[in-house]
């Protein structure tokens, strides 16, 4: 796996047969095949991948490729920090930190593709190979070319999650789901949630606000801010080795133990628990 940036790290690797990999500290990997054919095994479900598949690994050792043609992957790690911006960055990437969070929350993490939409898959395998390219090549700037193509792999993968998470409902109002894709995309980002702020952006009447917005989620705006950072924190315990604390601090919980409280109220389980239905 070789560091090309503080932030994110590139391998190409081929297997005739699959071995556990070191995969410490980092928040997914994204898997492209070059070449070959297998199953992808994702919590004991097993799925069919070949050539220009694209798969998305948790942090979590729950993940294997069963190998039946010799395989050649494209790794590319996304570690804790990708979207803190370092002071040679051009690019602000502290707000794609939400979208990480999404991506993490809504992600099934089941075996098989990771884009369903043919169009956004031939779009991501674009972006895939100009990525591959610049990883061959190294020219001068192509760390910077990769990281600023990372933006757009992450958006289209943040798109086709989104729809999914709506799971098939179909809302005849724009405004509410232009607002929901906000609301999901900024989950972190307090003031950015902030009813008045809300309000102002999308046009609607502070006081009444919380009205249209139950009437079109047939939820509360609270109940659905919090559950959503709910399924965030339990993926992160599952999926990824980061302490309870930090994904209490980065979620805007208090500490862990009132995130461990309102997992226990919400889910019926702790942090703990919930970290071991996948990590043992």
């Amino acid at each position: 796996m070789e560091q090309i940036h503080d932030t994110f790290a590139i391998e190409i690797a081929e297997y005739s047969e699959w071995r556990e990999r070191n995969r410490k500290n980092n928040f997914f990997e994204l898997v492209y095949v070059l070449d070959g054919e297998g199953q992808h095994s994702a919590n004991y479900i097993k799925h069919k991948y070949s050539k220009n598949g694209i798969f998305l690994l948790p942090a979590a050792r729950c993940h294997m490729y069963i190998i039946e043609k010799k395989t050649q992957f494209l790794f590319l790690r996304f570690t804790g920090s990708y979207f803190i911006p370092g002071t040679n960055d051009t690019v602000d990437y502290s707000n794609w930190f939400n979208r990480l969070n999404f991506i993490m929350g809504n992600h099934d993490y089941l075996s098989g593709e990771l884009i369903d939409d043919p169009d956004d898959k031939k779009q991501l395998k674009r972006l895939l190979d100009v990525i591959l390219y610049e990883y061959e090549h190294k020219g001068i700037c192509s760390a910077f070319v990769i990281q600023n193509t990372l933006v757009s792999v992450l958006a289209i993968i943040s798109r086709n999650i989104q729809a999914k998470a709506l799971g098939g409902r179909i809302f005849t109002d724009k405004k509410f789901v232009e607002l929901l894709n906000f609301i999901s995309f900024n989950i972190l980002d307090t003031e950015k949630l902030s009813v008045s702020y809300l309000s102002r952006k999308f046009h609607i009447s502070e006081n009444y606000f919380s009205e249209y917005f139950k009437r079109n989620a047939a939820e509360k705006f609270q109940d659905f801010i919090l559950n959503s950072k709910l399924r965030i924190a339990g993926s992160r315990a599952k999926f990824t080795d980061a302490p309870f604390q930090e994904i209490a601090m980065e979620l805007g919980f208090t500490d862990s133990s009132h995130l461990n409280r309102m997992m226990k109220k919400y889910t019926g389980k702790g942090m703990r628990e919930t970290r071991k239905e996948i990590q043992g």
